[in-house]
């Protein structure tokens, strides 16, 4: 009897070590800042083809002057030297752009599995607001992804000569993997491109209860005092050789994460770095959105600013404003003038995954991953993500917020079920 028990514990020990996850970060502080800077797949292509293309999407006439360096819609493409190969998507996280070293990395990886790849940035990026959302309001899913649909069909229309494509498929990560479900949702009807398959990357399921949590990391350690955001943003600056630079000037999570993940850093810190990356996008949101829609609330005269304009008062005005000021500020009283009988409630429940959950509930090309210590979800979040994709979704135990999108066993499978629609982990 003692043989065979002993035998069943050595099988149980064999199996847990035969499939374990050895995701190598275990604080999911850590590993957001740490492993979303950083390529964690050997043998990914250092360099690729890659060549940025502008468009014109909005007439120049409704582009404030002060915006003229973001007038053009631009995206990033990379092709194979063989015309005839699919076509993926990559979609950037909150606020980033095609730019972004996590976008340029899902470039490498699927252009060397043998991919076309097109970035495109995300809609609450300067690049996006400025140059392709057609109110410049972004947080509502579904108005957000028409506007990207357009662009994406623009930037296709773009190089299409130069490829042959055999199927096209779409992939984000964070609000960009929210955003590629609802553009396949938008694609079911427009047909422009017939997704063959659709992986989302650690997605939010509500866009404005994961932005109060990141926020409130910042506020945590600052006290909620604009004081305390401006030293901690001044520290972070001040590690750049030399101190900011015009590299820096767009300053985003990509260049925080950069800068600090060497640093010995306490769990609060830590998290209040992760907030500060957040925060940066939420004030260029409030700016863009306020002086676009000519709301007044940061920008009293935006008629008298032109290119020349010294900024430094008006990002003064903006005083660091959180995701929920924007909500409340710019966002709910814009399209409350649209629909009088509007609620915040009706607002927040328009920038969740619920607006297409049947759509995700019965769709088998779509897949989501996500991490057991994620930061962006709630106990609800899990459970809608756990009810609604079921199979076709993989709870990696650790990795916080997109911190192991690029480990190797993650790229593995992402790339599985995009080539051969097989998704399957072992844990």
């Amino acid at each position: 009897m003692k043989k065979l028990l002993s035998k069943i514990v050595l099988f149980l020990i064999l199996s847990l070590t035969a499939f374990s996850y050895n995701f190598p970060i275990d604080d999911p502080y850590s590993a957001t800042i740490i492993g979303s800077a950083s390529m964690m797949t050997e043998g990914v292509s250092e360099n690729i083809p890659l060549k940025v293309y502008e468009i014109q999407i909005k007439d120049k006439k409704d582009i404030p002057d002060v915006f003229w360096y973001a007038s053009k819609f631009k995206f990033s493409f990379s092709k194979q030297k063989n015309k005839k190969a699919p076509l993926i998507f990559v979609l950037a996280g909150t606020g980033s752009d095609y730019s972004t070293t996590r976008v340029k990395f899902m470039q490498r990886i699927f252009h060397d599995a043998g991919y076309h790849t097109i970035a495109i940035s995300s809609q609450m990026s300067q690049q996006f607001m400025i140059s392709a959302s057609s109110n410049s309001v972004p947080g509502l899913l579904l108005e957000d992804n028409e506007d990207i649909y357009k662009a994406m069909k623009l930037a296709y229309n773009k190089i299409k000569d130069q490829v042959e494509v055999t199927d096209f498929y779409i992939m984000g990560y964070s609000l960009g993997g929210s955003n590629a479900a609802v553009l396949s949702y938008i694609d079911e009807k427009e047909k422009a491109f017939n997704f063959k398959r659709v992986f989302m990357v650690n997605p939010p399921v509500n866009l404005y209860d994961s932005a109060v949590k990141l926020d409130k990391y910042l506020d945590d350690y600052t006290g909620g005092k604009s004081a305390g955001i401006e030293k901690l943003l001044n520290t972070t600056l001040a590690k750049i050789k030399g101190g900011l630079t015009s590299e820096y000037a767009n300053i985003g999570a990509d260049t925080i994460y950069n800068i600090v993940k060497g640093d010995i850093l306490s769990d609060s810190e830590k998290k209040a770095y992760i907030g500060l990356a957040f925060r940066l996008a939420s004030t260029d949101l409030n700016f863009i959105s306020d002086f676009i829609t000519k709301s007044h609330i940061y920008t009293k005269n935006p008629e008298k600013v032109d290119k020349y304009t010294n900024m430094k008062e008006y990002f003064k005005a903006v005083n660091f404003a959180t995701f929920e000021d924007y909500v409340n500020k710019i966002g709910f009283p814009y399209y409350k003038k649209y629909n009088k009988d509007l609620t915040t409630e009706d607002l927040k429940e328009k920038a969740s995954l619920r607006v297409i959950e049947d759509y995700l509930r019965t769709s088998p090309k779509i897949a989501a991953v996500t991490n057991a210590d994620e930061l962006i979800l709630n106990e609800k979040d899990f459970a809608f993500l756990k009810d609604v994709f079921k199979d076709r979704l993989i709870i990696y135990p650790k990795g916080g917020h997109c911190g192991n999108m690029f480990y190797k066993e993650n790229v593995d499978i992402m790339l599985k079920f995009i080539n051969e629609g097989v998704f399957k982990y072992e844990n």
